[in-house]
């Protein structure tokens, strides 16, 4: 849905001007002259490029959330990447570039200040407004066009004066601040902090030396790009909402899921039964309704939401693409660190699902449908899940036969014993006692380490995000990095199946 307003063409483009000035006065943005033609444009290029402009200016006046917001479709006020532009904030910027995408979309690339960050801005018309209906945050450029490292919220000196972590055995991480957001690399001691991207879900391949992640904006595509932040590629476009890329154990191919139709929203059924006796209509409610009820002659119950999700697979050698036989409920998929012809995945409403690809054959790993986005050990013996377990996230493993299962994160019975006591709040000047709040952690997105004797995880025990890690056994649970590499960024998990870390060699 898009919200419109009611303002006409020329009116619009002398509000856009009018703001774009008093702004360009006020703050003083540093803007080059863009590399158009010089030659008296029509009105929608004027339209358009002003769009573009007063929303980058927009970016540097934390006051006038409101004013860039009018220049956003619904589509990107709800996205995660525009928390990409507030790490850091934006202080200042400069175009570079604007010209026709295409015959119906306005591209205006700019540099962000600080840290020369890249912003594509996408400006279409909808119900005779010019809004930006997509954003690409990119690598930051040298002045010799190659890729640079870029703090993106973390200072130099904060990452010059970290102290390696002992404990923390070897390798590299790369995770993501929440799905959609910044993708950094990290050592496993806590040094070597680096932004790499925006994006979603990242990967390290088997060898450790590219990434595999998905956008959903502009458009929905899967890509790839090397751990220094170079050579990113796109690898395949256009699959709804793709998420969970995963390299098969060769390197040779990557998995990822993809959403492909069914019921997408909740549905709420109203039926007169009086009328449809009369009608002679038979009634009859459906399998997997919800809170079904007959209330003055009328039965009300609600469907809920049944969308369809399934595995793709793409070689790398020839960019050959192939549909995976897992079913129509298949989602977060995790390739087998061993054999390259076996995907485990979550198989909504059934639990956990291990696929032998070439066979096109699927097995149960685990039945219990609250067991989510599956990954496997580096031997392929065991399998960590995020649970969701009355009414917040745990972490389990479980041997690759669905046997030994183990729950390895908690909270303390004195901790929910000190936040669940009853609290007292005025309402209308009198006293009432109400219950606390749900006091339980949560514990989410597991990731083995490459030797596979600990396990890095997400946890809001200390009251937000963080990346901690604890052994494979559930024991010595810890901060991760407690040299406070990380604590320039802001996490956040949302429970929807995302990878939020890889760690390999």
């Amino acid at each position: 849905m898009r919200i419109t307003y009611h303002v006409s063409r020329i009116t619009f483009y002398i509000l856009l001007v009018a703001l774009t000035l008093m702004l360009g006065i006020s703050s003083a943005p540093a803007l080059a002259q863009e590399n158009t033609p010089k030659v008296v444009d029509d009105l929608n290029t004027n339209l358009a490029r002003a769009a573009a402009k007063s929303f980058l200016t927009t970016l540097t006046r934390p006051e006038l959330t409101n004013a860039m917001n009018f220049y956003l479709t619904d589509d990107v006020k709800n996205s995660n990447i525009l928390s990409g532009l507030q790490n850091p904030a934006v202080t200042d910027f400069e175009i570079t570039a604007a010209s026709w995408a295409n015959e119906k979309t306005y591209q205006v690339q700019a540099l962000l200040q600080p840290d020369n960050r890249q912003i594509n801005v996408y400006v279409g018309q909808y119900n005779g407004l010019w809004q930006v209906e997509g954003i690409d945050l990119l690598l930051p450029s040298t002045e010799n066009g190659s890729a640079q490292t870029s703090s993106a919220g973390v200072t130099a000196a904060t990452t010059a004066n970290v102290q390696p972590v002992a404990g923390n055995g070897s390798g590299k991480l790369v995770f993501q601040t929440q799905s959609g957001g910044g993708i950094y690399s990290i050592n496993a001691d806590g040094t070597g902090l680096k932004y790499i991207t925006n994006g979603i879900d990242p990967q390290l391949s088997p060898d450790g030396t590219k990434i595999a992640f998905t956008r959903w904006e502009p458009e929905y595509a899967l890509y790839t790009i090397n751990l220094d932040g170079t050579g990113e590629q796109v690898w395949t476009k256009g699959w709804r909402q793709m998420k969970s890329p995963t390299w098969t154990a060769d390197g040779s191919s990557i998995v990822f899921s993809w959403q492909n139709g069914g019921r997408l929203e909740e549905e709420e059924k109203r039926i007169n039964l009086a009328g449809a006796a009369r009608n002679e209509d038979g009634v009859e409610v459906p399998q997997g309704a919800r809170d079904v009820e007959i209330e003055n002659g009328i039965l009300k119950y609600r469907i809920p939401a049944d969308a369809n999700w399934n595995l793709k697979q793409i070689r790398l050698a020839d960019g050959q693409l192939t549909d995976l036989n897992a079913g129509k409920y298949a989602y977060s998929p995790t390739a087998s660190p061993v054999n390259p012809n076996e995907v485990i995945y979550t198989f909504g409403g059934s639990g956990i699902g291990l696929l032998d690809v070439p066979g096109n054959a699927s097995r149960t790993v685990s039945a219990e449908i609250r067991d989510r986005a599956p990954v496997l050990s580096p031997d392929g013996s065991k399998v960590a899940v995020s649970f969701w377990q009355d009414g917040n996230w745990e972490v389990y493993t479980m041997n690759l036969d669905g046997s030994g299962r183990q729950r390895l994160t908690s909270t303390p019975l004195i901790v929910i014993a000190e936040q669940s006591e009853l609290k007292t709040e005025f309402v209308d000047g009198k006293e009432r006692i109400v219950p606390g709040e749900n006091p339980k952690w949560n514990n989410a997105a597991p990731a083995w380490s490459p030797d596979g004797s600990q396990i890095a995880f997400m946890t809001d025990r200390t009251g937000k995000w963080e990346l901690w890690l604890m052994n494979a056994d559930g024991s010595n649970q810890r901060p991760m990095f407690s040299n406070g590499a990380l604590d320039d960024l802001t996490f956040n998990y949302a429970g929807v199946d995302e990878r939020m870390v890889s760690w390999g060699k």
